[in-house]
């Protein structure tokens, strides 16, 4: 039976700790998944890249595997409607939603074992539920984005390796497994790969033993890791698009643009600021407090749609906050390495979580970032079912090219779920016969679309039934 250790020098059990712990594991397990099977139902999958994915599987009835650096993560998460599609399914609505569940089903599940394997350790419980409430829940409607399966991957590694008493097969064969799938899933890599790595080193150092299985499967992890590095380095030196690139870099800053993520981080920065610089107050509620006003507007943030303003939750800056994300998973990750290292018994705040008192306000609060990031998901997800609703029935309304002017998304609400340069995509997803319209983007958009909205990529048999 493992201990936790008081700054008083007292030994008290950790099992005084798992009513807290079980209650926020089991609630946290649940709500992840609800979220993906309902996500995936509603095809969530679908928004903007989703569109043009779940199109151009139909056409090819292949794999849409159209960048090297990232296929390990799009393949993967395809593996349901690339079965449906072999097994002779031609519902496109049928295909969305397995597309939509592949997506979410993936960094879900990596969450989950993560999560697993810190359920009796409630600082370590609540570094990977802030993980999810900071960063999953506020970054994830843009699902098809590879960075959402990076994260995860990466919090599995760190969680596993720090706990990991010795080395195990079992733990080798799954650090080269998730190494594997990170060294083609997403440019992040190129920083998260070599802390990995340098992580997986510091596991060996301290291992009792090195038996010699166990020691290869872990250092062809961190040549993997790395390798992930050079993947993601080569991607940005040469990348897929120039404009893609410069985009990216441009909207790196505009975070704050994502008001879940803004609240959700605000509340947790909170925290950790108070304990650096009065430990001792993690032992009361008053951090705790002041946090949760970051907590409360976050979960009344969907009030704030009643009005005519773009402070409100938006699903298209979850997007634009995916590059400040990764500095908050790395963030966690070194947390959760110091925590478990020699020098978590040094540092003040550090040791003060290891009173059972102060952990067990510590996964409570992170349960609480969980909880107040709800609402928002709940109102984005209503919006998008009444976005594709309003969709459908332009589509199916009239034949040939519908200008987007005179449909319904050119006005708020649906006005915050377009995506110009898509809409040709989406509207020939959800075309229920051959002849029905496709709706062009925007009189002044100008850029690179798939197809011209005049000449649909023909589907034969694939069309969405309601």
């Amino acid at each position: 039976m493992s201990a936790c250790v008081r700054p008083d020098g007292q030994v008290e059990p950790a099992r005084l700790l798992m009513p807290t712990t079980t209650i926020a594991y089991r609630t946290t397990i649940g709500l992840l998944w609800g979220l993906a099977l309902w996500h995936s139902w509603e095809s969530r999958g679908l928004f903007v890249d989703g569109s043009a994915f779940l199109v151009q599987i139909a056409r090819r009835e292949w794999f849409f595997d159209f960048y090297a650096p990232r296929l390990y993560a799009m393949v993967v998460g395809q593996i349901p409607v690339m079965t449906a599609l072999f097994l002779g399914v031609t519902d496109l609505h049928l295909m969305a939603r397995l597309l939509s569940f592949g997506l979410f089903a993936v960094p879900t599940a990596l969450y989950h074992l993560a999560l697993m394997r810190v359920k009796d350790d409630a600082v370590l419980l609540a570094a990977v539920m802030a993980a999810v409430g900071v960063v999953f829940m506020t970054t994830s409607f843009f699902i098809v984005g590879e960075y959402n399966t990076a994260y995860a991957i990466v919090i599995l590694a760190a969680v596993r390796l720090a706990t990991a008493e010795r080395l195990t097969v079992f733990d080798g064969l799954v650090l080269a497994a998730i190494a594997f799938l990170a060294m083609r899933t997403y440019e992040v890599m190129i920083y998260l790969g070599p802390l990995l790595a340098t992580m997986i080193f510091w596991a060996l150092r301290r291992a009792p033993s090195r038996p010699i299985f166990a020691t290869g499967l872990h250092v062809a992890a961190a040549g993997m890791f790395l390798a992930g590095m050079v993947v993601a380095t080569g991607s940005i030196l040469k990348p897929h698009s120039e404009e893609h690139l410069s985009d990216t870099v441009a909207t790196a800053m505009n975070f704050w643009q994502n008001m879940q993520f803004d609240m959700a981080l605000a509340a947790a920065l909170v925290v950790v600021v108070w304990a650096l610089l009065k430990p001792r107050a993690l032992l009361g509620t008053k951090p705790y407090w002041w946090a949760g006003l970051c907590l409360v507007i976050l979960a009344l943030s969907p009030l704030l749609a009643a009005g005519d303003t773009l402070v409100r939750p938006l699903a298209k800056s979850q997007y634009v906050a995916r590059t400040a994300a990764g500095l908050v998973i790395a963030t966690i990750v070194i947390f959760i390495w110091a925590y478990r290292s020699s020098i978590g018994a040094k540092l003040p705040a550090l040791a003060i979580l290891r009173a059972p008192d102060a952990a067990r306000r510590f996964v409570v609060f992170a349960l609480l970032i969980l909880l107040a990031g709800l609402p928002a998901d709940i109102y984005l997800t209503r919006t998008w079912i009444l976005y594709l609703d309003a969709v459908r029935t332009a589509v199916r309304s009239q034949g040939g090219v519908i200008a987007f002017e005179d449909t319904s998304l050119a006005v708020n609400p649906h006005l915050h779920l377009v995506e110009a340069w898509i809409l040709p995509s989406l509207s020939l997803a959800l075309r229920a016969k051959r002849g029905d319209g496709i709706i062009a983007p925007p009189k002044n958009f100008n850029s690179w679309q798939p197809f011209p909205p005049a000449q649909p990529y023909p589907l034969g048999s694939f069309v969405w039934r309601d």
